[in-house]
């Protein structure tokens, strides 16, 4: 099939180059670690960097991590991510290891690996491949697990996370794309992405999603994805707006160190209860790192000693306290 004909790739890449155009002051110009499993979403992302434009592609690392359940898929995976690199003109890097046979584990196993990568050469970033059909079904499951605005929100487009004290940024460049035009790239390429068999499992819970509960909502409107998908964005700018105006609210009477976080507990009493949950949680995020979350029940146990006395430990060597000169504080111990 001729280049000319590769419409959707070409779609997909304009939108991989439009992320990183909008990102491109936090990435400073350095490499971008990609993160490529060997399916067809991740693929797509990969055959797209033939037409994201030179100085793009050049700083590209096509990364790929085995997790050791399926020795003989992986080993095929990994040599055909191998072969579309070389297609693509992008450096290829690959690791293994032996995983819990669970989603949290390879998660965890998968991204410390990738954040490796990133820090030997110096890249700014890891990019994955999510589409709009994965920020649909995480919008539904963190609906049905009672997640609050910031977990409505979704897969955020830009997020970081540190890792050996290391500051790396996740892209997610295709958010805006649909498996179906993933797909269709790996087809325009004549390329047949791997098929990860636990993906027709309905022992996962996103799996349940995909499988029983979009299809459902589709037929209620055909537009069902698209509509979670701009809820989500909504969600997000939204939570953007009230996590400014909590930390504007407090700026006067809050003082931050590497491992404490102090407030004037009588002006902390004063904020309306949304508002001192967002400062708690932003406090928490801010001595623990990107990602960490209170829980509602430890929020209410918060709240409790804010406007009583005493302290109540918070998890991760965290605590919150009263002290002295009615100053009140969530501190965490020295790393």
């Amino acid at each position: 099939m001729s280049n000319s004909d590769r419409r959707v790739t070409r779609q997909i890449a304009m939108g991989i180059r439009q992320s990183a155009l909008k990102y491109s002051q936090l990435l400073s110009n350095k490499k971008l670690v990609l993160a490529i499993s060997g399916g067809p979403d991740s693929l797509a992302m990969l055959l797209a960097t033939q037409y994201v434009g030179s100085k793009i592609r050049q700083k590209v690392i096509a990364a790929h991590f085995s997790h050791g359940l399926r020795p003989i898929e992986d080993e095929i995976e990994k040599n055909l991510v191998k072969d579309v690199a070389k297609i693509c003109g992008v450096r290829f890097v690959s690791g293994a290891d032996n995983v819990a046979a669970n989603e949290s584990a390879a998660r965890e196993a998968r991204y410390n690996y990738l954040s490796k990568i990133a820090i030997e050469n110096d890249a700014i970033a890891i990019m994955t491949a999510h589409t709009r059909d994965d920020q649909a079904e995480t919008v539904l499951l963190r609906l049905a697990r009672g997640s609050g605005l910031k977990g409505i929100s979704a897969i955020r487009e830009m997020s970081s996370q540190v890792f050996l004290g290391n500051k790396i940024f996740l892209l997610r460049p295709m958010l805006k794309a649909t498996r179906e035009q993933t797909e269709a790239a790996c087809l325009e390429n004549e390329i047949a992405p791997a098929r990860d068999k636990s993906n027709e499992s309905v022992n996962y819970s996103r799996n349940r999603v995909r499988l029983n509960v979009i299809p459902e909502l589709i037929k209620i409107n055909s537009q069902a994805q698209a509509a979670l998908v701009s809820f989500a964005e909504r969600a997000a700018s939204d939570d953007e707006f009230l996590e400014n105006f909590a930390l504007s609210a407090v700026t006067e009477f809050e003082i931050r160190t590497p491992y404490k976080v102090e407030w004037d507990k009588h002006r902390l009493r004063a904020l309306p209860e949304p508002l001192l949950i967002r400062v708690l949680e932003n406090s928490w995020r801010y001595l623990t790192g990107e990602g960490s979350t209170l829980g509602s029940e430890k929020i209410r146990q918060i709240i409790n000693v804010i406007k009583t006395s005493g302290h109540t430990d918070l998890g991760k060597k965290g605590q919150l306290v009263n002290v002295k000169g009615d100053k009140v504080a969530m501190m965490v111990s020295g790393k």
